[in-house]
């Protein structure tokens, strides 16, 4: 019995060593460098501290641990692994099939069908007048490059990521954040998803002076505007009514939503994974999709935090300080699975400057 216990035991001191280490080198190291010159880390300790991260167990870290490790994994340079992002790419395709089911389309949803909303108990048939709003098909049937999914964290600001987020052939962000700071966010996008609460917030449901709700999406040129509509019953409405005021205004930006059955799907996904949540964010819902449809996916923008990683206090989003509704998501539970996918080389995840 003895001999068991060390067994367990001696693994968990080497790893609690380990970033117990990290811990006092960035204390020490912080106060003489900024975020651009982290040290370099040797391969052989690069290698090691993934397989910290890999095979720890967060809730075993306090933040200043998971600060430390991060701060230092900033010294390794990422690599891709071609067999991790593949082996999690066949895993999302065998749930979801994203290419195909990301979106509600006539192809996928003929006329006649019934649509199961994924948040409650609730059907939509699907009348000729609702299908002819659907496109015909999927518009992530062929493969893109790279992918850029842009969070709004308030680690954002003074980062300096822009030019590196438009360099993507293809840019998702989320929840209509504003673009003026062009040299930390970019000026690209080709699809923005949000939620149907923030058009009832702040555009009073779009029942009201439609102006300012268009002139917002206007800075999205083309972009798809990705909604969930039939996720809640209030959804359908907004979510439709934001469709016909971009078409009576002559938006170049066309309204598509996201497919249910698809959502639903994917929370069972990530909660067989041990994930928690009453609702996935967004941005999970989006990196997710990522994996299937983009051979290079890259981060930009997802911090839970309320620090920075030298410790300095940072807003929630980098345009505000509005904090999340509490209970509804689980962002530091989701920031973990992009470490660990970072740490694989599955895709790679931008928390500091570019």
């Amino acid at each position: 019995m003895a001999r068991r216990w060390r067994l367990v035991l001696i693994p968990v001191l080497v790893l609690t060593c380990l970033i117990s280490n990290l811990y006092l080198q960035n204390r020490v190291g912080n106060s003489h460098r900024s975020r651009r010159t982290h040290r370099k880390m040797p391969e052989a300790e690069c290698l090691h501290l993934k397989s910290v991260i890999l095979n720890s167990i967060k809730n075993k870290w306090d933040l200043p641990q998971l600060y430390a490790v991060i701060d230092a994994l900033q010294g390794c340079p990422w690599k891709s692994n071609r067999t991790a992002r593949d082996l999690r790419q066949s895993q999302f395709i065998q749930c979801c099939n994203a290419s195909h089911t990301l979106l509600l389309t006539q192809e996928n949803s003929p006329f006649g069908d019934v649509i199961k909303y994924d948040a409650e108990r609730r059907t939509r048939n699907v009348t000729e007048s609702l299908h002819v709003l659907f496109p015909k098909t999927s518009p992530f049937t062929e493969p893109i490059r790279h992918c850029a999914v842009v969070g709004n964290g308030g680690i954002l600001r003074n980062s300096s990521c822009g030019e590196d987020i438009d360099k993507a052939d293809f840019v998702i962000r989320l929840n209509f954040p504003p673009l003026n700071w062009t040299e930390d966010v970019g000026t690209k996008t080709h699809l923005v998803a949000a939620n149907p609460s923030i058009i009832i917030d702040k555009y009073k449901s779009l029942m009201d002076y439609r102006k300012p709700f268009t002139n917002m999406v206007k800075a999205y040129g083309s972009a798809m505007v990705l909604l969930p509509a039939f996720s809640y019953a209030f959804s359908t409405v907004v979510s439709l009514r934001t469709l016909y005021t971009l078409e009576d205004f002559g938006l170049k930006s066309r309204v598509v939503f996201f497919n249910p059955k698809y959502l639903q799907n994917l929370a069972t996904y990530w909660k067989k994974i041990g994930l928690k949540f009453r609702r996935m964010s967004s941005g999970l819902m989006l990196v997710s999709a990522a994996f299937e449809v983009c051979e290079k996916v890259t981060l930009y923008g997802f911090w839970p935090f309320s620090k920075n990683l030298e410790g300095t206090p940072i807003l929630h989003h980098y345009y505000d300080n509005a904090p999340p509704k509490p209970g509804v998501h689980a962002m530091p539970d989701e920031f973990y699975q992009y470490l660990r996918m970072h740490s694989e080389g599955a895709l790679e995840l931008k928390v500091g400057q570019c």
